[in-house]
């Protein structure tokens, strides 16, 4: 009730404005007409209809509805409903003095119609330029102490932002930032390194400088928060700029790359805290999307694993270029309800498909393959923890080698098109129990066996941020207050982002021609201590000084280095720059499937030793390790 009151009075004090304006309006038309204040007859008559015409005039505009919006948000279209509104009302006066024969000059006519428009566009325009340039100015020229005396409205926020970039993106933010109190924000001025824009003003808001005096600004003008601004810079070019930030102790914030917003241009619910991601990775993989899309446009696409980190953004990134259908397949009912709903809302013409069901379950792949006819598959579902696997030896085996090779058959044996399968650089030379699988898993897509099915696979190291991934477990240990356990000074891994391997799986699918393994460009590998520091220091801390970083020896399965290509596979380039493709000799088929078979029998048993001796056969170079668990169970066993 208190609302709907207070939106009355909003309306009558808008109308009650118009009304003097009008008023004004007609009166000085006559007096600009007659050039002194000592009006002819003929005129004074015209200012006695002055009441009819604030009527007549405030009706129409009402009508047409300029009091249903806030002035301080005033905008081309309120311009366009203003120049309708005076001309329909203009034309109503003009329609009224003839009627009751109101003798005036047309110029007195037009003068009013002119002051109508000028007067009325001013009012809704003031308010705005006091919300957008005079309060902000205002507010920023006084001292930090004295804000706290100022009333909310005049205050605008509490939150001073400083905003590194003063381009596009930049300038998109900084008007949200402007116009909608409701976001808490004040935009106290802006950086960039380009001199020529040092002194300009965007939306009122004064270019201060560049990068090297974001210190002094942060002090000068009591700085809450800086937001960085700069969707194109690459990793290499945030780190000095987040070094230079990191020094002045305010929360940082970035905009991240334009190409994964959701809708067109950046806006403030886009700007996140800024990520070990953002410093660590290389620039962006910039896919062929023609190639691309002729293979995927208006085909069944079914993703395993499709609610996992990579399966998930299989999806995402393949629903850009309009696939007839999304088949999402997973075992995990709350991952595929998860990334269901989330492509929902942007699927356009697609199709979405939820499919609960394990690679493992022959049967249900084949009534799966059968029911739902895919086209393309991208095998993304497998266990990745190599502790993990170390002590459950028959899960690795089940899922990673034998769920690979049922996707596999049933592919072929349905015709499906191409199959790109997810394997890892612990495949190369593996001394563990998930790299020993993936690498078998890889000794079956090699294989000349598929007549139906063009087979590859893509293999890379470390995806950043993904679930279970070094980076979260840092992020978790930071936030508790430490200690940060890293496993060995020495020890490196190739990093990448999930966007970026996903790209190299859509790519690859693009460039099969089936028996081959895809590897990227991964650059050089990054050293795990400075990751673990880098972690620290994204927090505001100091390693070893507010939380310590502690070696605690290599876990089963690990070693210190990993590889991207055997001694035994041959590298060649492929019209993408940061790809290449790697070949090798295989196992006979007869000898293969003998051995598989018989790890998968040993799987269903349990009999952790015998998997490790058959995975021995299989790959001569794994080197197995036995974890104490499993060298106690032995001794019993034998005892």
């Amino acid at each position: 009730m208190k609302r709907s009151l207070q939106s009355i009075w909003h309306i009558l004090a808008k109308a009650g404005t118009d009304g003097v304006i009008f008023a004004t309006a007609l009166i000085g038309a006559c007096v600009f007409r007659a050039g002194t204040w000592s009006l002819p007859p003929s005129f004074s008559a015209a200012v006695a209809w002055v009441p009819v015409v604030v009527v007549v005039k405030t009706l129409t505009f009402a009508g047409l509805g300029s009091y249903g919006t806030l002035w301080r948000y005033a905008s081309i279209n309120d311009l366009m409903r203003l120049i309708r509104s005076t001309a329909l009302a203009s034309l109503a006066v003009v329609t009224l003095f003839y009627m009751f024969a109101v003798d005036l000059p047309a110029e007195v006519l037009f003068l009013d119609a002119f002051l109508t428009l000028a007067l009325c566009g001013l009012a809704r325009m003031v308010p705005r330029l006091l919300r957008e340039r005079v309060t902000t100015s205002f507010v920023s020229a006084l001292p930090s102490g004295m804000r706290r005396f100022l009333s909310p409205a005049v205050r605008g926020s509490e939150r001073r932002i400083l905003v590194v970039g003063a381009g596009d993106a930049g300038e998109n933010l900084v008007r949200e930032m402007s116009r909608n109190e409701s976001l808490g924000y004040m935009t106290v001025g802006l950086v960039d390194d380009d001199p020529l824009k040092k002194g300009m003003r965007i939306h009122g808001v004064k270019v201060r400088g560049t990068r090297e005096d974001i210190p002094r600004l942060v002090a000068q003008h009591a700085v809450d928060e800086i937001l960085i601004a700069i969707p194109s810079a690459t990793s290499a070019e945030i780190r000095p700029l987040v070094e230079i930030c990191r020094g002045t102790g305010v929360r940082m914030k970035i905009l991240p790359d334009l190409a994964s917003l959701v809708h067109g241009r950046p806006r403030m619910s886009d700007v996140r805290d800024l990520k070990i991601e953002d410093l660590l990775g290389r620039p962006k993989i910039e896919l062929d999307t023609d190639s691309v899309s002729a293979y995927v446009r208006g085909r069944r696409v079914l993703v395993t694993g499709a609610g996992g980190s990579i399966g998930g953004e299989l999806c995402r990134q393949i629903l850009r270029f309009n696939p007839a259908e999304i088949q999402l397949l997973g075992r995990g009912e709350n991952s595929i309800f998860a990334i269901y709903h989330e492509l929902m809302p942007r699927r356009g013409e697609t199709r979405l498909v939820e499919i609960i069901g394990d690679v493992i379950n022959k049967k249900k792949l084949e009534g799966v393959f059968d029911r739902y006819r895919p086209e393309i598959v991208f095998h993304a579902g497998a266990d990745k923890h190599v502790p993990l696997m170390e002590l459950n030896p028959d899960e690795a085996v089940l899922n990673n080698i034998l769920g690979t090779r049922n996707v596999i058959e049933m592919c072929d044996q349905f015709h499906v098109e191409r199959v790109v399968c997810i394997s890892t650089d612990k495949a190369v030379n593996p001394t563990s129990i998930m790299g020993c699988c993936k690498r078998v898993a890889e000794l079956y897509v090699q294989s000349d066996r598929w007549k139906n099915s063009l087979v590859t696979a893509v293999r890379f190291g470390n995806v950043l941020g993904s679930r279970g991934s070094v980076i979260p477990v840092f992020q978790a240990q930071v936030e508790r207050g430490g200690p940060v356990t890293v496993t060995h000074k020495e020890m490196r891994r190739y990093f990448m982002t999930i966007p970026e391997a996903v790209a190299l799986v859509i790519q690859a699918g693009a460039m099969a021609r089936g028996g081959e393994i895809f590897v990227l460009d991964m650059g050089e590998p990054v050293l795990i201590d400075d990751l673990a520091r880098r972690i620290i220091r994204l927090h505001g801390l100091e390693p070893d000084k507010d939380v310590p970083v502690v070696y605690c020896g290599l876990r089963p399965g690990e070693k210190l280095n990993e590889e991207l290509a055997g001694p035994m596979e041959r590298s060649e380039p492929t019209r993408h720059l940061k790809i290449r493709r790697l070949t090798s000799n295989s196992l006979t088929i007869p000898d293969l499937d003998s051995k598989v078979a018989k790890i998968i029998r040993q799987a269903v048993e349990m009999n952790d030793i015998a998997i490790r001796e058959t995975l021995k056969e299989l790959v001569p170079e794994y080197r197995p390790y036995l974890p104490p668990q499993v060298q106690s169970w032995a001794a019993k066993r034998s005892s």
